[in-house]
C-alpha cells in the first residue's frame, strides 16, 4: 500500500496532494474511529455509531460505560467530530446527522485512512485496547 521514504516515513503522511483538513480530522481517535467502521460498514445510523464508538472508546478495562458515558459521545459526534468530517470530506450525511456515509475517498485518502487503521492494530492501540476517553484522551 504505501511506500516508505528515504527517512522511513510512510510517503502517504506526507502527501502533500492531501488536503490539511483531513489531516486534521484524523487527528482524533473518535473521527478514526468513526472511518473504521465505515470502511468496512459504508453507512451507519449515527445513534449506533454513537453506542460503537462509546464500546470502543471505554474499551481500556477502566469500567463500564454508561448513559453518561454514551451522551458525551453522542453529543461530541453531533456538535464536534461529524461536522469535522464532513467539512473534510470524509463522511456525507442529512442535515439532521441520522445516517452517515463514508464519501467516495480519492484513493491517497483512503489508503491514510487504511494505513492509520492498520499502524493502530500494530501498535496495540486499536479499537479494543484505547485509552480513556473519559478523561479526555481521544
Amino acid at each position: 500500500m504505501d511506500r516508505n521514504g528515504a527517512d522511513g516515513i510512510p510517503d502517504v503522511l506526507v502527501d502533500t496532494s492531501i488536503d490539511e483538513q483531513v489531516f486534521r480530522a484524523l487527528s482524533e481517535r473518535p473521527r478514526r474511529y468513526a472511518l473504521y467502521v465505515l470502511l468496512d460498514r459504508e453507512s451507519i445510523e449515527t445513534s449506533e455509531l454513537a453506542d460503537v464508538l462509546t464500546g470502543w472508546l471505554y474499551a481500556a478495562g477502566r469500567g463500564m460505560a454508561g448513559p453518561e458515558e454514551r451522551e458525551r459521545v453522542r453529543r461530541d459526534l453531533y456538535h464536534v467530530h461529524l461536522p469535522m468530517l464532513v467539512d473534510a470530506g470524509l463522511v456525507e450525511c442529512d442535515e439532521a446527522y441520522t445516517v452517515i456515509e463514508l464519501s467516495a475517498l480519492r484513493v491517497r485518502v483512503l489508503e491514510l485512512v487504511q494505513w492509520s487503521r492498520a499502524y493502530e492494530r500494530r501498535t496495540g492501540r486499536d479499537v479494543r485496547s484505547t485509552t480513556d476517553y473519559r478523561n479526555g484522551e481521544v
